[in-house]
């Protein structure tokens, strides 16, 4: 089980830090998507700061719950985001099996 929870958690971490730092370091498709959406340059970077941080958090047991609490807000303003903008399904689909996948690592937070 331990080694399912750390498959799971890396692939939740991993590229949530990498997302993170995209948006963080202003990576230029991230702009260009931030400025199509007409969110400001400092909200996208505020958002990735957020998934650092949040990602972060969930490294430590101590934490994990604080990380964890972070990504709902983030994952229902994708979701917003991608529904309001009438994208491809595909696009408003990506945060709803993340967040899904949050929701298992949250359970087997207390399984563990």
């Amino acid at each position: 089980m331990k080694i399912i929870f750390g498959v799971l958690m890396a692939a939740y971490i991993i590229p949530g830090v990498i997302f993170g730092f995209q948006k963080l370091f202003a990576q230029k498709n991230k702009i260009d998507c931030f400025k199509k959406w007409g969110y400001p340059l400092w909200f996208m970077r505020l958002l990735g700061l957020a998934e650092v941080v949040g990602c972060s958090l969930m490294l430590f047991n101590s934490t994990r719950l604080y990380g964890i609490a972070i990504f709902p807000v983030i994952l229902i303003g994708a979701v917003y985001t991608h529904v309001k903008f009438k994208e491809p399904k595909k696009e408003a689909m990506t945060p709803v099996f993340v967040g899904l996948h949050l929701l298992v690592i949250f359970l087997f937070t207390f399984w563990i």
